[in-house]
């Protein structure tokens, strides 16, 4: 059976500074290659409705962190990956770039709409250059879904990505 360990990036990245480790060489047994995305307003975790549907369209939304698979998710390449479902989080309507469009998962498919960078917590879209947020101006209920926003700098769009390490 596989244990868990949740440690946050940036906690783990401050302690291998402060004692001169390179995460570099650390061992494979614990390759942080696994995320909890807890959002900074609600504190909830990025997951996928449904106590993680593996359809395509699922919508993202927030809920209590609970180290479900359909929480984690790890990077492939520029694309966030869902481990459950093994589907990329995406923007609904082929990758609408409108103001509050809905994240969800989708077969990978390498659309610059499945693409993410994390730029100081935020995730821009590939597609719309807007950043994974939160929709009712950040609600912090669990339910609700991830939506896509013009960045603004509120916290609702700010993104912890809290690493979780297996003990192989």
């Amino acid at each position: 059976m596989q244990k868990l360990f949740r440690k946050s990036l940036a906690g783990a990245i401050a302690v291998a500074a402060g004692v001169g480790v390179s995460l570099v060489g650390a061992s494979p047994a614990f390759a942080a290659t696994h995320y909890h995305l807890v959002n900074y307003k609600s504190g909830l975790c990025l997951s996928i409705e449904g106590g993680g549907s593996t359809a395509n369209g699922a919508h993202a939304i927030q809920w209590y962190c609970n180290d479900g698979a359909e929480q984690l998710w790890h990077w492939s390449g520029s694309r966030l990956v869902n481990d459950k479902s093994g589907k990329c989080l995406s923007i609904d309507n082929g990758g609408s770039t409108a103001n509050g469009a809905h994240a969800i998962q989708w077969t990978c498919n390498g659309g610059p709409e499945q693409n993410w960078d994390e730029n100081g917590g935020y995730l821009v879209n590939g597609k719309s250059n807007k950043v994974l947020s939160i929709e009712d101006g950040g609600s912090t209920v669990a339910g609700k879904h991830a939506i896509q926003w013009s960045a603004n700098g509120g916290s609702e769009q700010g993104w912890d990505f809290q690493a979780i390490y297996i003990d192989a």
